[in-house]
């Protein structure tokens, strides 16, 4: 498997498609990008984290665009992780900053980075996803905003 991933999620993560939608998700995505070796759609009842791995540069605030440590980051992530469920909450979060309420998914994130239970997760042979082709997903997925992360 590459060392490269493109994870294609739904922008919000409390959202999967119909079943149906699922059940042709690989091979949609095979006929979008026949050059990809391996294609894996996931579907779990928890809310997962999807990271960006080494491409991570930093985090900041939405509303005053103030950088958030790794530290307080952690914090944020500690307390919206249910141990029990196995899964976050996704619950609003008073932000160090200046106080403003959001999940973690809404926090900007650079590289991009997600939360959900519905992922397309595949090797990056494919290079970057134009905004046809992630409309295309869009489209696909029954009209449902996407992110887009890669994984290095």
């Amino acid at each position: 498997m590459s060392e490269h991933e493109i994870i294609i999620l739904l922008r919000d993560p409390q959202q999967q498609p119909n079943a149906d939608i699922i059940a042709a998700t690989k091979q949609f995505i095979a006929g979008l990008f026949p050059a990809v070796e391996h294609i894996d759609v996931t579907c779990t009842d928890e809310i997962r984290y999807y990271d960006c791995g080494g491409n991570f540069e930093h985090i900041h605030c939405p509303a005053c665009q103030t950088e958030l440590s790794v530290a307080q980051w952690h914090s944020l992530m500690e307390a919206d992780y249910n141990a029990v469920h196995n899964s976050f909450a996704m619950q609003n979060l008073a932000l160090p900053c200046c106080g403003m309420l959001c999940n973690l998914n809404q926090l900007q994130y650079s590289f991009e980075q997600g939360f959900g239970r519905f992922a397309i997760i595949m090797d990056n042979s494919v290079g970057i996803v134009d905004t046809a082709t992630q409309t295309v997903i869009e489209a696909f997925l029954g009209n449902q905003p996407v992110k887009i992360i890669y994984r290095h």
